[in-house]
């Protein structure tokens, strides 16, 4: 059963992991509690703006593929004798 987890829950199991993983490599004596805060709150921040995030690059690709709909197939794709020229 997939449960949906909030923007909360998931930047904390992120955050999470990404100290166990520092911890495991023996970076953890270098942490301080503004960097823990630090990186929870950014994270969250990133989630909470994923969908903005989602809208920009969907636009950005759609722009392409509208660009890439009228070129001609020799303008996408050159052929070879023209590369030997």
């Amino acid at each position: 059963m997939k449960k949906n987890l909030s923007d909360e829950e998931v930047a904390y199991r992120l955050v999470n992991l990404y100290f166990q993983e520092i911890a495991r490599l023996g970076f953890k004596r270098r942490l301080d509690l503004d960097s823990i805060i630090n990186a929870y709150l950014y994270s969250l921040e990133r989630l909470k703006n994923k969908e903005k995030e989602l809208e920009g690059i969907k636009a950005a690709v759609m722009k392409e593929e509208s660009k890439i709909a009228t070129e001609t197939k020799e303008q996408l794709i050159p052929s070879f004798d023209e590369n030997i020229k």
